[in-house]
């Protein structure tokens, strides 16, 4: 009996042993794919030069926004100090690019590469918190109306429908007017203004997603529909999310530099893009000095470009299957151009073709009638 128990128990440890050795392994296969499909999306992504350019850009202008006082203090400059004996000329006109403001002064004599430096904090602040509030919003909303549909769906896609016909600079206009301008304020229009737009495709998705047969499987076992929307729902829109939240940074560095450069976003001294512009267009100084428009303005256009193309080369990435079929449009495209230039060709080289033949009938008949001729 002993014995027999001894067994059972060495038994019973093997099959634990066993049974933990699977789930290792298990576990250790959910890792690889897991592992593998994050390198798989990456090395899509390095596959596409402008995104890896944009990405290099948008590394480049984060590491600026962090070493912004690093930057003050190898030039000497702090971003609100005026120094009107060497940032300013005689007739009291900002100096240009030199060994000392490499990219100029403005006609308060500050050195416009910190100021460049401390304003890409603002609006990677700006861009990036409101960009991710806004798609919070908007997966609430699209994932509530779509999933739910009803009298919920018609409220929410009225406020939706309320929210993008509203126009953004009177509201704007209106909210500094009484609560005052700040940078909280301009984050706080800036997310009003969106999640509208994410939140009608979510919205659309999650339609299609809820008839789903796996969405079906997992009610009739009896989940829940908080159950369903966590587990079932939002891991299908993560790619979506996730590309429009990306796409939705540069939207939100345009709104604050606009409210910026109206007077209604960050105060001054605080530095920004749009403040800078700003000033630059006051009594008309890029005339004077064209680099306090062209500096921030580049660094503007350049942002908002780098991150318009890495959302694109993320969503390519995310899932290549919407590569691949814009790129057969373009060649079933270029294919119906193609035919339809050459069939012209083809024909007038038949009708031409014709004529010749017709022509050497006629020269064979001449040529037959002056033999007759001259037989006769």
């Amino acid at each position: 009996m002993n014995d027999m128990a001894v067994h059972d128990s060495e038994t019973a440890v093997a099959a634990s042993h066993t049974d933990s050795n699977t789930d290792d392994r298990q576990s250790g296969k959910r890792r690889i794919e897991q592992l593998s499909t994050g390198r798989a999306v990456w090395r899509r992504l390095q596959r596409n030069k402008a995104s890896m350019i944009a990405l290099t850009f948008i590394v480049l202008l984060v590491l600026i926004a962090i070493c912004a006082p690093v930057i003050a203090t190898i030039t000497g400059h702090g971003p609100t100090q005026q120094y009107r004996n060497s940032g300013l000329t005689d007739n009291g006109l900002p100096v240009g690019p030199n060994a000392v403001f490499w990219f100029g002064a403005d006609q308060l004599g500050r050195d416009e590469l910190v100021c460049i430096a401390y304003g890409a904090r603002v609006s990677l602040l700006v861009g990036v918190v409101a960009s991710i509030c806004g798609s919070l919003i908007a997966v609430i909303v699209g994932v509530t109306a779509g999933y739910f549909g009803g009298l919920i769906d018609d409220v929410l896609s009225r406020i939706t429908d309320f929210v993008m016909t509203m126009p953004f600079l009177l509201c704007a206009l209106a909210l500094v007017s009484v609560f005052g301008a700040s940078i909280q304020m301009c984050m706080f229009v800036v997310v009003f203004f969106s999640w509208a737009v994410t939140g009608r495709v979510i919205r659309a998705q999650v339609q299609v997603l809820k008839k789903k047969e796996f969405v079906e499987a997992a009610r009739s076992l009896g989940a829940s529909d908080s159950s369903i929307i966590i587990k079932d729902i939002l891991p299908n829109l993560s790619e979506t999310i996730i590309v429009y939240t990306t796409q939705g940074i540069p939207s939100c560095i345009v709104f604050e530099a606009s409210l910026s450069f109206l007077g209604m976003g960050v105060v001054p001294p605080t530095p920004s893009w749009g403040g800078m512009l700003s000033e630059a267009a006051n009594n008309s100084m890029y005339m004077v000095a064209p680099w306090m428009v062209f500096f921030p303005g580049l660094f503007l256009l350049m942002t908002t470009l780098s991150f318009n193309i890495l959302g694109d080369g993320l969503r390519d990435a995310l899932d290549p299957k919407s590569g691949r079929r814009i790129l057969r449009k373009r060649r079933k495209k270029k294919g119906v151009r193609a035919l339809a230039s050459v069939v012209p060709v083809v024909a007038q080289i038949s009708a031409s073709s014709d004529d010749l033949a017709a022509l050497q009938e006629q020269g064979m008949a001449v040529s037959d009638q002056t033999i007759q001729k001259k037989g006769r």
